[in-house]
């Protein structure tokens, strides 16, 4: 029957016009096929014309633990398409006890590993898609259970023969997956032999098309236990006297049975494209039926018109001319019945006006006859083939069949490396599945879209995340970017690829780059690969820095290329300058500058003489204000949502903006007549002392003496000082003298000190007028009392007045965040890291979490670029275990998803082997194949 209905005309349909409803796309690919562990070096393999025959001397079969008598036989063949290491697996990633891996089939296994690498290669973490995954697979009896453990009698007594049966039962293989990916769509087994995985293609399609899946993972795998390196060859036997594989060649003599495993990842054309989906091909059509009898001479013997009429249908299922079909992935295996038998199907389905040439290939002949899994092998070559505008050539091909040497120049087989570039129209390309029995499946694929989309300029430092469940893999992870990055032209679509397409693990590691080449250069320095181990879930503290590090240019970068920190920055300037007449931010947001420049001139312009005296308190507060305000926006814009906040003097008023206690339009006005209050008030200086009050006092008496007051407490041992510029200039000489290093400050005033006090009144007097405070939507502590901010201080008109004049008590914010918020990475909003520092300094907060401590933008003396440090920032936080909206990161910008190197499971051995008499293990395959007769 068909899998899927077709309502247009199977004429031809041509241009834009073209229904793309029902089309899907392989977003994802992923195999392990005979002298190619991944993909990658598949596709090589097929270019270069290399088969991944396993071929031993004498020697090495000896070695191998071949007997000599059978080394001996003449009629023995050292030939076979094995896959290394099938006795291997990485239980603890998928959840297995060492007893579970040691008795599933290593079908089952290959299986997972295989399917858990093709969603990688399609940018999906199934735990963050947002819809249903299905699987549709099928795989070979397990022979595994039948010549291992059931010839165990350590295993039979242990876990009992229903036990061994049921946990390698073939038909359990895709639900296998679904529960270890904690996938919950559609869990189908899939069985009809050598077809079985287009057939499992073929459903998966189907159950995309009925909305009964989102996503599926579909493919086969083939497994012989025991993987002997060759087989008997007999008169009569489909086998090959010689160990090679001619398919559709002249000289065709035989197959040679070979192992494999395949995944693709399907979805609906329209989803893929909408996700930014890196797409390798687009499914037209396809069709399954069954050959019946038909004039079939046995069981086991391939029919033409059954494969005609399969074919035929799938062509009008895509909507497409058979003239339109430039290239055919054949089964044919080598055997001079079956090549023949598909040759005259083809001839019937090609042999019409209209078709000037069609291209044959086959994988039988690079990997062997991979039974449940060759469909799923010429699947991806074609596919392969169409995104890398290849056709690779057949591998010991001389002269054509000579049935197909009868077709002339319509039927060819592609004999060398030959260009497939895109053309006038679709390239398109048919993927043939013919199963032992007479279930046949067709496929009709064709070139994915093209992309054009102009894509917005990129970021200048792009964000490569990655992790795993050990530390081991995380490092074989980073070497294996490493050598991955030396072929990037731009990290761009590999950094979202990362950041939305896989998942975090415990173990994790970063790199922010700004080139290919860079990241070459980073990934393998270990200086610039940040890491985190045993990484658990952890909250987002914000703390908001106030004036004092700020500096020209310091968000120019991220000002100029990230809309939301520009908007934000913009929706304060244009604020304050209905509250002040001027904007205050242009200088912080410009071109980078060292000493002087653009805050400089910009001073210039404020309104002094009506300020009656200094106007860098009226430009430099609200300009903090402003970046604070935009960085904070521009974090929880990127998903990270802060569990607390705390504002360093100015930083508070940012703080009850981003809280919530204060609209911006209130906040930005009452920092702007703030600072017009604190403007017009006489000079003041402040010093950085690194002592506590008590010392200080105890070294040059009562602060008083000096008319100065302590405006900060930052730490046990570190305070500001604050009042008239002589009383600080005096302080700080005999404290020298004394041998303490105070650090005068650059300011314009005494702040919170008793020399704000004339403003208070009339500060007051305005909030009680102008500001509605409510409750913070989110935690945030109190300059005034280093506590979290109660309603009670929101509703005193009077709170802003004291705030202003009283002392910062920063330490005690510390030591409350340390004992209330310690699973939190704190993020840094401003320039530098001084907040940082007396975080580090103090005794109260864990000294292990000073990693946990994050800048945003660095500081003045810092060569990083701010978009550089930002970036860092994300990356931090998120190697700290903060949740990131890796969308919300990469929205707008037009990344793709692209190929990364996948996980790097850390694989062991687990493996029961046989030891009761009559084992298997002594029979070689193909040893019965005489009696097995023809399969095509």
């Amino acid at each position: 029957m068909t899998t899927r209905e077709h309502e247009t005309s199977p004429e031809l349909e041509t241009g834009p016009e073209r229904d793309t409803g029902n089309d899907i796309a392989i977003v994802g690919m992923a195999g392990n096929f005979p002298g190619a562990p991944d993909i990658g070096r598949f596709w090589a393999d097929l270019c270069a014309g290399r088969d991944g025959i396993t071929r031993m001397s004498p020697a090495e079969l000896l070695a191998a633990g071949v007997p000599q008598e059978l080394v001996d036989d003449p009629a023995f063949v050292a030939a076979s398409g094995l896959l290394s290491d099938v006795d291997r697996f990485d239980a603890g990633f998928f959840g297995f006890s060492r007893s579970d891996a040691e008795v599933a089939d290593p079908q089952h296994r290959l299986f997972l590993e295989c399917s858990w690498h093709a969603l990688e290669d399609a940018g999906v973490d199934p735990s963050r898609f947002d819809g249903l995954v299905g699987v549709f697979a099928g795989g070979a009896p397990s022979t595994y259970l039948l010549s291992n453990l059931l010839q165990n009698d350590e295993a039979v007594l242990t876990y009992g023969p229903d036990h061994l049966v049921l946990q390698n039962e073939k038909d359990l293989l895709p639900s296998r997956v679904s529960y270890a990916l904690d996938l919950t769509g559609p869990s189908v087994s899939v069985q009809s032999c050598s077809s079985t995985a287009l057939a499992a293609v073929a459903a998966g399609c189907g159950s995309l098309l009925a909305g009964e899946s989102d996503l599926v993972v579909a493919g086969a795998v083939s497994v012989i236990v025991p993987q002997y390196p060759g087989y008997l060859h007999h008169e009569g036997s489909e086998f090959s006297p010689d160990g090679v594989s001619r398919v559709l060649d002249a000289g065709a003599n035989g197959k040679i049975p070979g192992d494999g495993v395949g995944v693709v990842v399907l979805r609906r054309l329209e989803d893929a494209q909408a996700d930014g989906d890196r797409i390798y091909a687009v499914i037209r059509g396809w069709a399954a039926l069954h050959e019946g009898r038909n004039g079939r001479q046995g069981f086991g013997v391939p029919g033409v018109p059954g494969q005609t009429a399969v074919m035929a249908e799938a062509l009008a299922v895509a909507g497409v001319d058979p003239a339109e079909i430039d290239h055919v992935e054949v089964t044919a295996m080598g055997t001079p019945f079956g090549d023949a038998v598909e040759v005259m199907a083809l001839q019937e389905v090609f042999g019409v006006d209209g078709v000037e040439r069609v291209t044959l290939g086959s994988t039988d002949g690079n990997l062997g006859h991979i039974n449940q899994a060759g469909g799923i092998a010429r699947l991806i070559k074609a596919a392969l083939a169409l995104h890398h505008e290849k056709l690779p050539p057949a591998v010991n091909f001389s002269a054509p069949n000579p049935r197909l040497a009868a077709s002339g120049d319509r039927l060819a087989v592609v004999a060398e490396l030959t260009d497939w570039p895109r053309g006038e129209r679709p390239r398109l390309a048919g993927v043939n599945a013919h199963g032992y029995g007479g279930a046949d499946v067709h496929v009709v694929i064709e070139e994915s879209p093209v992309d054009d989309d102009v894509r917005p300029a990129a970021r200048p430092h792009q964000l490569l995340v990655w992790s795993a469940r050990t530390a081991e893999a995380a490092d074989a992870a980073t070497a294996n970017l490493a050598a991955a990055a030396a072929h990037w032209a731009d990290p761009v679509d590999a950094a979202y690829t990362l950041q939305v397409g896989r998942r975090a693990f415990e173990h994790r590691r970063m790199a922010v780059v700004s080139s290919g080449a860079d990241a070459v250069q980073a990934l393998t320095s270990p200086t610039r690969v940040l890491a985190e181990t045993g990484v658990s879930a952890r909250r987002a503290g914000f703390l908001l820095a106030g004036v004092g590090e700020q500096y020209d240019g310091m968000a120019g970068g991220l000002y100029a290329t990230e809309p939301v920190f520009r908007a934000a920055v913009d929706e304060c300037a244009e604020l304050f300058r209905g509250h002040l007449g001027f904007d205050p931010v242009a200088g912080l947001v410009g071109a980078r500058k060292t000493g002087g420049g653009g805050l400089a001139a910009l001073l210039g312009r404020a309104p002094e003489a009506e300020a009656g005296g200094s106007a860098d308190t009226v430009v430099v507060q609200p300009g903090v204000f402003a970046i604070d305000y935009a960085l904070g926006r521009l974090l929880t814009a990127w998903g990270v949502e802060p569990s607390v906040l705390a504002g360093y003097s100015v930083g508070e008023f940012a703080t009850a903006a981003l809280a919530g206690s204060l609209t911006l339009r209130e906040a930005t006005a009452l920092v702007a007549r703030r600072a017009e209050l604190i403007s017009a008030l006489p000079a003041g200086a402040m010093a950085a002392v690194p002592l506590s009050e008590t010392e200080l006092t105890g070294l040059v008496g009562d602060l008083a003496g000096f008319s100065l007051d302590v405006a900060a407490v930052n730490g046990p041992r570190m305070i500001v000082v604050s009042g008239p510029v002589e009383g600080v200039g005096q302080l700080t000489e005999k404290l020298a003298t004394a041998g303490v290093p105070a650090r005068p400050l650059r300011t314009t005033h005494a702040f919170h000190s008793r020399s704000l006090r004339p403003a208070a009144a009339q500060l007051t007097a305005w909030v009680r007028q102008n500001l509605s405070p409510r409750a913070p939507e989110t935690p945030y502590l109190s300059n005034v009392t280093g506590l979290p901010i109660t309603e009670r201080q929101l509703g005193d008109p009077g709170y802003w007045a004291e705030h202003m004049c009283r002392p910062v008590q920063f330490a005690t914010m510390i030591g409350h965040l340390a004992a209330h918020w310690p699973d939190t990475a704190f993020v840094e909003l401003g320039a530098g890291q001084s907040l940082g520092s007396m975080f580090r300094g103090h005794p109260d907060f864990p000294q292990k979490s000073w990693t946990h401590l994050v800048p945003t933008l660095p500081g003045e003396a810092d060569p990083k670029q701010d978009t550089e440090s930002a970036a860092e920032a994300l990356g931090r936080l998120w190697l700290s275990g903060v949740d990131v909206d890796w969308h919300a990161y990469q929205s707008g910008r037009g990344a793709r998803k692209t190929t990364v190197p996948g996980y790097a499971f850390q694989r062991e051995r687990y493996w029961l082997e046989p030891t009761a008499p009559g084992s298997a293990t002594t029979v070689p395959r193909g040893a019965r194949a005489a009696d097995a007769g023809r399969t095509g």
